[in-house]
């Protein structure tokens, strides 16, 4: 058998059975995600039948506070409210409005995600927020601070629009003494803003999906490398 011919074929099986592994691999790495999102999933929507939990100065692991029905009294920082850019609700662009709350009898605060507003037509504008004076007792769930996600490069936040909310940098930048959750504020009000954080369909359905599909990937790559060996 001539050589060249044979390290070809050689070389092919080995680039099929390199792709089965990728496509096995990438099979099991989306299960994965699935039972790790499958399992948040289920806790979030626990959180919203949930006995509410009071949220107090005290408070400080996070393991015991987050994915929790919540409620909580103090007094809004309303000049340090900031706008979470790039939130879409049913097609509209809009922000998603946070602003501190001093707990009562405290100086520390909770991050309070008040929930959707729409941007306004020209892009300097800001959108205008009514938030109460006095003291006010709020319910919500409570969630985690966002993660860093990859970026070419670390986006500063300009003003009072910022792109991304982490821990880290909002005690950093807002000098304030913050738990280490942010509050959801679910209910009604007179502030304008829309409260929907329903989460209508399980996330782990779609990385199941995208399992079958990595699996037929495999079987694909394993009947043409069969295919050409009965040809052969």
């Amino acid at each position: 058998m001539p050589i060249v011919p044979r390290k070809r074929g050689y070389l092919r099986w080995s680039l099929i059975m390199l792709l089965i592994v990728v496509c096995l691999a990438m099979a099991r790495l989306q299960l994965w995600r699935a039972d790790t999102r499958g399992e948040r999933f289920a806790r979030e929507q626990a959180a919203l039948i949930s006995v509410p939990i009071a949220l107090s100065a005290q408070q400080r692991q996070r393991e015991e506070l987050v994915d929790r029905a919540a409620t909580v009294r103090g007094h809004w920082l309303a000049e340090k409210t900031f706008f979470l850019d790039n939130k879409i609700y049913r097609s509209r662009p809009g922000y998603h409005v946070l602003t501190p709350l001093q707990l009562a009898g405290s100086k520390r605060v909770v991050l309070v995600n008040r929930g959707w507003i729409a941007a306004p037509r020209l892009r300097s504008d800001l959108p205008s927020v009514p938030t109460a004076a006095g003291e006010v007792e709020l319910a919500g769930v409570t969630r985690s601070y966002e993660t860093r996600a990859f970026e070419l490069q670390e986006t500063v936040p300009e003003g009072p629009i910022w792109q991304h909310v982490r821990e880290p940098e909002y005690r950093r930048r807002s000098g304030l003494d913050a738990l280490p959750v942010i509050l959801l504020q679910v209910g009604s009000g007179d502030d304008g803003l829309i409260r929907d954080w329903d989460t209508p369909d399980n996330p782990a359905i779609r990385h199941y999906g995208y399992a079958m599909m990595w699996l037929v990937f495999a079987l694909m790559a394993a009947a043409y490398g069969l295919f050409a060996w009965r040809r052969k």
